[in-house]
């Protein structure tokens, strides 16, 4: 990788960085009760165009945005290929939710509705995963597919759960390849989510794919083989064990979720601080990017349903005081 095309991609990041959520804009988003409200200080902002009527429009046009500036990222990535596998991968996650809706929809034999982002592949109706597979051929979505099917999922929960996990696992695969401070700084950022997807995936669904970072492998195994009730004490004896929720299995995964974006968050953040040639600062405004829009889409969907602030804030990967 040379050097200037390094330095593009790095200050391609910073730009991006610049347009990214600030402590003091989610202070001022949670001072308001009308979700609506929101919407207006975004427009102000320039993160969204138009004030959407609706909440499900809302969601999308905060979405959008996401995906636009992913894409934007991708094809200025072009000239460092780990940079352009990361962010590709960030622009699958983003799409995944309609991904697997077409999925379903070929399972339930039913046709999807609301796809607005995969659009080209929803009009030409595959009706089997054979067809499906041939209309993906040479995309990611078909990458992530095979990768699913190889593991023999046994119906469409585990299946959409492996494409889920294809995301780590194959970002795991391409932060491998790095070296030294470049390692470092990327496992920093995804430390916590190979941990989650991990045990989620073997709590869940009771598939063991031992893609970890803190928590030992074994432990994965036990999990896959506890019952719901068990999972809680054997969490019990990771790293997390003092900052996540232990009461039962879903709020302790949820908590270990929330616990990996605070923690990459962070590092993305730290990522900015390094070497100015790196392609990890490709990965990390690509997760800022991601982390923006969840909590974005958290602050609305809290407001809307009248949920107590400090709730709202207890569920960002921004702390919030």
């Amino acid at each position: 990788m040379s050097s200037p095309s390094l330095a593009y991609i790095s200050s391609i990041s910073r730009l991006f960085k610049s347009t990214t959520l600030t402590k003091g804009l989610v202070t001022e988003l949670l001072a308001e009760n009308d979700w609506k409200n929101v919407l207006s200080i975004l427009k102000e902002r320039n993160f969204i165009e138009d004030i959407p009527a609706t909440f499900d429009d809302a969601e999308i046009e905060i979405k959008r945005r996401a995906i636009d500036q992913i894409y934007k990222i991708l094809n200025f990535s072009s000239s460092v290929k780990s940079a352009h596998d990361i962010v590709d991968l960030y622009y699958y996650y983003l799409t995944l939710d309609e991904f697997k809706s077409i999925i379903a929809g070929i399972y339930n034999k039913s046709r999807p509705s609301k796809i607005v982002f995969l659009s080209k592949i929803s009009e030409s109706n595959p009706t089997t995963i054979e067809e499906l597979r041939s209309i993906i051929r040479g995309t990611i979505y078909s990458n992530a597919l095979e990768y699913a099917l190889s593991k023999n999922p046994r119906n469409l929960s585990q299946l959409e759960s492996l494409l889920d996990f294809y995301f780590i696992d194959k970002l795991s695969s391409i932060i491998d390849t790095f070296k030294g401070d470049w390692k470092a700084a990327a496992e920093a950022i995804i430390c916590g989510y190979k941990d989650y997807y991990s045990a989620s995936l073997a709590i869940r669904q009771k598939i063991v794919i031992p893609l970890t970072c803190k928590i030992l492998p074994d432990t994965i195994r036990d999990l896959q083989s506890s019952k719901m009730e068990e999972v809680a004490n054997i969490l019990r004896r990771t790293q997390y064990s003092r900052n996540i929720e232990l009461g039962d299995a879903y709020s302790a995964l949820y908590s270990l979720y929330r616990l990996a974006r605070i923690e990459a968050r962070k590092a993305s953040i730290y990522a900015f601080m390094g070497s100015p040639f790196t392609p990890v600062t490709a990965l990390a405004i690509s997760e800022l990017i991601k982390l923006d829009m969840e909590d974005l889409i958290m602050i609305i969907n809290g407001l809307k349903i009248k949920m107590n602030k400090e709730a709202i804030k207890s569920r960002l990967s921004l702390e919030i005081i």
